[in-house]
């Protein structure tokens, strides 16, 4: 796996989400990760639009499922150092001892950790070097409609763990858009992080510029 996709906090949102599948073709992405709350309907057609597509689902206590999924659990981990589930205490839950021994592990330029939630609805990258982990991305907003458009690709060090929340891909109250996701490059070790208002700007938006 050299790229992968992640989306939080869908809910009922249906509309935008062809265009963001489309975009992640486009974009050479196989791997789709969905950080709960999202409704399995909108994310099917990813399974069939490529044999090579994969689609990582992890849902809350409450569900939904998605069995088909390539792998489908509360909590999931990937190639040994990628832990996501829906929320950051369910993170600790099942990845808390998995972590703390990395942190505990000799430093010989290790690949980093990389925790991925949702829940929050709120975009942002924190560097976890407890006790005083440093927020190194958000992009916050008191009321939803004061939401702005942004993006960031961000370098990740290594020997170091990370939490990563997507944000929410929706519309906020049912009518404000925060058209959030984030897509991890294990490759090179960066991630990009990308906020929308307006989905047609999609077709502008780069990932990981040189």
């Amino acid at each position: 796996m050299e790229r992968l996709a992640l989306v939080a906090d869908t809910h009922t949102y249906h509309a935008g989400l062809p265009a963001l599948l489309a975009f992640f073709k486009d974009q050479g992405l196989r791997h789709l990760a969905c950080l709960g709350d999202c409704q399995p309907e909108p994310f099917r057609p990813w399974l069939t639009m490529d044999p090579a597509n994969r689609l990582y689902w992890v849902y809350d206590v409450f569900g939904p499922q998605l069995p088909e999924a390539t792998g489908c659990g509360i909590a999931l981990e990937l190639e040994g150092r990628i832990f996501m589930a829906h929320t950051r205490a369910l993170i600790w839950t099942h990845f808390n001892e998995r972590i703390r021994a990395y942190g505990h592990g000799p430093h010989k330029y290790r690949p980093p950790i990389l925790a991925c939630h949702g829940h929050s609805h709120v975009p942002s990258v924190t560097r976890y070097t407890p006790p005083f982990s440093r927020l190194l991305y958000t992009n916050d907003a008191v009321r939803p409609q004061e939401f702005q458009a942004r993006q960031a690709c961000l370098t990740l060090e290594p020997d170091t763990t990370y939490l990563i929340v997507p944000g929410a891909f929706m519309l906020e109250e049912q009518r404000h858009p925060t058209f959030s996701f984030a897509v991890l490059d294990l490759v090179s070790s960066r991630v990009a992080m990308v906020s929308l208002k307006d989905l047609r700007n999609l077709e502008s938006v780069e990932l990981f510029p040189d």
